[in-house]
C-alpha cells in the first residue's frame, strides 16, 4: 500500500469511528446567569447558572452536569475552568446552580460552559461559551457621591404643585488615548436618564426599579465603549422625582397619614461612575461629586400621579455635549442621599427564561 492509499484508508477509518461513536441525544441550549443572557453587571458572590436542554428522542432527562468558569477565552475554549470547575455532579438540577469557586473580582468578565449527561449517562458536547461580568463587588468601590441641585423640599403641601424643573447635571472630561472598554454604573432617585456626548445611554425608561430606598437602591451597568472618543467628552444626567420626591398623598383622606412620612424621600439626586480602561490596562474614572454642574431643564413638573409638563421654550440644545455654554450653570451639591445599600439591578434587562427539556424537530 503506497503513501496515498494509506492516507485515504486512515481518513476513512477516522470518519467511520466518529460516525459510529455513541452520541448523547441531549444538548444544551439556552444558558443564563442570574436569569439573564450574558449579564453585564452583577454583584453577587455566588451567581446562579441555568440552562435548557434539547433532546433528539423521547424519554430523556439530565442525569448529571458539569460547569466550568474561566477568566479568559483561551482557557474556556480549551474546556478548562481556571476559576472554577464543578466536576461531574450527579443531579437533574438545571436551574439556579450556584457558582462555588473562589471570590469573584470586581469589573471582570468571566466565561462559562456547561455539559450534561443524559438518562443513560452519555455526556453531551460542551455548550457554547456564555459570560457574565461583575460590577462593584464591594460597595466601598463606589467613589461617586450623591449629588443634587441644592434646592430644598417645600414646607407647604400646596408648593409641591408649583413649577419645579427637573435638574440637569453635566460634566466634561478628556479621554487622552484609545480605550478598550468603558462601563457606566449609575442610579438616580426617583428616576434618571443618562446621556453621553449628546446621545441617550440605553433604552430603559423609569429606572431604577422601585425599592424601599432606606434598605436598597438599584443601579444599572451600561457598556458605553462606542459612545466615547479620544479628546473631549461630556456626560449628562437628567433626574426626575419618581417615588423619591412624590406629591403629598394623604392615605384614607387622613392628614396624619401622608405617604411621604412612610417612605424614604428627598430631592432628586443621582450617583454615577464611569470607568474607562485603556489598552495598557490602566483605568480612569469619572464620577459624580461637587465638581459637576447643574441647571434646571425644560421639564417644569413631573410626578407619578400627574405626568409631566414640558416647556420647549426652555430646551437647552447640547446640554450633554462637548462645547455647551455652561455660563448659566452652577455647581452641584453633594448630599447624603438615600440610606439603602447599592445593589445591581437584575430585572427588566434580560429575556424570558424557562427551564426544562424540549425535543428538537
Amino acid at each position: 500500500m503506497n503513501k496515498f492509499s494509506r492516507a485515504i484508508f486512515t481518513c476513512l477509518t477516522v470518519t467511520l469511528m466518529v460516525a459510529c461513536s455513541p452520541k448523547s441525544p441531549v444538548s444544551v441550549q439556552t444558558r443564563v446567569c442570574e436569569y439573564e443572557a450574558n449579564p453585564l453587571g452583577i454583584d453577587t458572590d455566588a451567581p446562579r447558572f441555568s440552562w435548557t436542554l434539547t433532546a433528539r428522542k423521547n424519554d430523556q432527562v439530565q442525569s448529571a452536569y458539569e460547569i466550568i468558569v474561566s477568566d479568559n477565552l483561551k482557557d474556556i475554549k480549551a474546556n478548562r475552568g481556571n476559576v472554577w470547575s464543578s466536576g461531574k455532579v450527579d443531579s437533574d438540577q438545571s436551574i439556579q446552580v450556584p457558582f462555588a469557586g473562589q471570590g469573584l473580582q470586581s469589573f471582570t468578565r468571566y466565561y462559562w460552559k456547561v455539559k450534561v449527561h443524559d438518562a443513560n449517562g452519555k455526556a453531551s458536547a460542551w455548550s457554547k461559551v456564555a459570560w457574565f461580568e461583575t460590577a462593584m463587588m464591594n460597595e466601598s468601590e463606589w467613589k461617586a457621591k450623591w449629588i443634587s441641585d441644592g434646592s430644598t423640599t417645600p414646607e407647604r403641601d400646596a408648593d409641591f404643585y408649583q413649577d419645579d424643573p427637573a435638574p440637569l447635571f453635566r460634566k466634561q472630561f478628556v479621554i487622552p488615548e484609545k480605550i478598550t472598554s468603558a462601563r457606566l454604573y449609575i442610579t438616580g432617585l426617583g428616576y434618571y436618564e443618562p446621556y453621553l456626548n449628546g446621545r441617550k445611554v440605553g433604552e430603559q425608561m423609569l429606572d431604577p426599579g422601585w425599592t424601599t430606598y432606606s434598605k436598597r437602591v438599584l443601579y444599572a451597568t451600561y457598556d458605553v465603549t462606542n459612545m466615547l472618543r479620544e479628546g473631549e467628552n461630556a456626560i449628562g444626567i437628567m433626574a426626575g422625582n419618581g417615588w423619591y420626591n412624590l406629591l403629598p398623598f394623604n392615605m384614607w383622606c387622613s392628614p396624619n397619614r401622608n405617604l411621604r412620612n412612610y417612605l424614604d424621600c428627598g430631592r432628586p439626586t443621582v450617583k454615577a461612575q464611569l470607568r474607562v480602561t485603556y489598552k495598557d490596562g490602566s483605568v480612569d474614572e469619572v464620577y459624580t461629586d461637587g465638581s459637576w454642574q447643574t441647571i434646571p431643564g425644560p421639564i417644569l413638573r413631573n410626578n407619578i400621579y400627574l405626568g409631566e409638563v414640558y416647556d420647549a421654550r426652555k430646551k437647552l440644545p447640547g446640554w450633554s455635549s462637548v462645547g455647551f455654554n455652561a455660563a448659566g450653570m452652577k455647581k452641584a451639591t453633594e448630599v447624603e442621599g438615600p440610606k439603602g445599600e447599592l445593589r445591581a439591578q437584575m430585572h427588566g434587562h434580560g429575556g424570558e427564561f424557562r427551564g426544562g427539556c424540549t425535543r428538537s424537530r
